[in-house]
């Protein structure tokens, strides 16, 4: 199994009352998967009650590659629990690569979702499309390392107002198959399962 490390400049913002609040990456493990023969499943919609939180985040069978990025921060309460996604979508990359050779890959669609798991069906998060133009790839003995600069744009829900993502995101990466994907990865649907990594609640958060 291919192993790739990548690296994604983000960092979370939120807009109150006029003025813009930095908020930090995630503290938490990040999965990274590729899926090949994949594309973005693209739902023009919201979809209740989570409004946008989840367009752009499912992935069916195509003829690209796909880049499923998720972190998950599960703190003392569910009201305080917070997820991150993004979801890249970019041409299969056919040259082989020699050790220490970079690509920079257009990437063709991008979504990316913050928020607070206790609060998306209220409108508690940002979401953004087509904001994440390029991924750099660097080839290393175990795979590739993978690179995406911020900022990251994206519009807060419930206001509108324009947010930005900054920081440094790094991860190991496996590959997968699209049948291999469960909710939180990538699989079309959308339920309080897309929200939150499987086996990683308590009963009494599903709410």
């Amino acid at each position: 199994m291919m192993v790739l490390v990548i690296l994604v400049t983000a960092c979370s913002i939120r807009v109150h009352a006029g003025a813009v609040e930095e908020q930090p990456t995630p503290k938490v493990p990040i999965t990274c998967l590729l899926i090949a023969k994949a594309s973005i499943v693209t739902k023009r919609f919201d979809e209740p009650p989570y409004g946008q939180a989840n367009v752009g985040h499912q992935i069916g069978v195509g003829t690209r590659n796909v880049l499923s990025i998720r972190a998950w921060e599960d703190l003392a309460d569910s009201d305080t629990s917070q997820l991150w996604k993004a979801t890249l979508e970019f041409a299969p990359i056919t040259a082989a690569m020699t050790l220490g050779e970079v690509k920079h890959i257009p990437v063709l669609r991008s979504y990316f979702t913050y928020g607070g798991l206790f609060w998306l069906s209220g409108g508690g998060y940002v979401w953004g499309e087509n904001t994440i133009r390029q991924v750099d790839l660097i080839r290393t003995k175990t795979g590739f390392e993978a690179v995406v600069n911020g900022p990251i744009a994206a519009t807060a829900a419930l206001s509108g107002a324009p947010t930005r993502t900054k920081g440094v995101w790094r991860c190991n990466v496996i590959r997968r198959k699209v049948t291999q994907l469960d909710l939180w990865e990538g699989k079309p649907g959308t339920k309080f399962e897309s929200f939150h990594p499987a086996n990683t609640l308590r009963p009494v958060d599903h709410l």
